[in-house]
């Protein structure tokens, strides 16, 4: 069972978090109408073609991970990291459902969480081992990897997370001064503690 998003929760949406929550909610609209849009559908296609591949290798997704809000330089920036990591998953994760697998306020630790689906501390070995994974790893590059088979899983237990919250959280864990809370976030989510203790200690999506 999930939270209903609050205000609150829009407001914790940083720069990157704002863009990829307005392009993955319009895209899902589109793609979830009884008349599904085929231009939607196509630019899903096409973002998971994007899924695990560097910032540029499929031009025909640039519109929808980069922004010129996220130009610093030659090298892709932590923001378009960010930003192409979160839609290229979510096209993952919405392929062949016929809900929202973008939903605002479910974190990344929630929607694994809830894949169990019990009540209790005891949490399946394959599950934990999952969460572990992602939490371990050293590069972004590993992180991607575990991240879309979470996605992948995400999508068969018809599980719902907030793309736009990961982005922001996505931007901060390439801060290696900040990648501890994000863990601490993702932790304290999968492992149930009070909805209070999941809003203390979060960091500023906006840097």
């Amino acid at each position: 069972m999930t939270t209903s998003p609050t205000k609150a929760n829009h407001r914790e949406l940083g720069v990157v978090g704002r863009v990829v929550d307005a392009r993955v909610g319009d895209l899902q609209h589109r793609f979830l109408r009884e008349r599904r849009d085929p231009g939607a559908v196509a630019a899903l296609a096409r973002l998971r073609r994007g899924a695990g591949k560097p910032p540029g290798a499929v031009l025909d997704i640039l519109e929808f991970t980069t922004s010129d809000e996220f130009f610093v330089g030659e090298e892709p920036s932590r923001h378009e990291l960010a930003a192409h990591v979160a839609m290229t998953l979510f096209a993952v994760h919405q392929q062949s459902r016929g809900e929202r697998m973008h939903r605002r306020g479910q974190g990344l630790g929630a929607a694994l969480r809830a894949l169990h689906g019990g009540e209790g501390n005891s949490l399946p070995d394959p599950l934990t081992r999952r969460f572990r994974m992602i939490g371990t790893a050293d590069s972004f590059a590993e992180l991607t990897y575990h991240l879309r088979g979470a996605a992948q899983l995400l999508r068969s237990g018809g599980v719902p997370l907030d793309y736009g919250l990961l982005a922001d959280q996505l931007v901060a864990w390439q801060r290696p001064g900040d990648r501890s809370r994000i863990h601490l976030r993702w932790g304290r989510e999968f492992y149930r503690t009070s909805r209070s203790d999941l809003v203390t200690g979060e960091i500023s999506p906006t840097a």
